[in-house]
């Protein structure tokens, strides 16, 4: 349970950062002046939160169906980016629904789904040692 929590928690707080972030207003905040496009951030953005949420399902469940697994987590986030893109329309009067932002926070989950396919032995090994830690405790 520990493990499971260890994992759980980090992406439920990051994707509620996400939410946060996407209906707040930044006009008053120092993110304009990062000198990064709006796109990149929000690709990045998505990259984490497919990253971590694929990393939460490859910990704590079995190596059989992983790839549904990770199909479902970037349909889930892509869809998840959408809602937001419709609430900041429809909740708040300094934001509104830009299909480019759609694109990029997909195509920052995309990314990440295929990372995370690409390394996966990696990710399978670390999970075993982790468990390992927890086992021993």
């Amino acid at each position: 349970m520990k493990a499971r929590l260890l994992f759980f928690i980090p992406a439920f707080v990051y994707t509620l950062g996400i939410l946060y972030l996407s209906l707040i207003n930044l006009t008053d905040t120092p993110v304009k002046d990062l000198g990064v496009s709006d796109k990149v951030m929000h690709a990045g953005a998505y990259f984490g939160l497919g990253f971590i949420w694929m990393f939460f399902a490859l910990m704590n469940y079995p190596e059989k169906g992983f790839f549904k697994r990770l199909l479902f987590i970037i349909i889930a986030s892509i869809i998840f980016g959408i809602f937001i893109e419709v609430l900041q329309d429809s909740l708040t009067t300094y934001r509104e629904l830009d299909f480019y932002d759609i694109f990029a926070n997909s195509i920052g989950v995309l990314a990440a789904g295929i990372l995370v396919w690409l390394i996966k032995d990696s990710l399978i090994r670390l999970k075993a040692k982790i468990n390992l830690f927890f086992i021993k405790k």
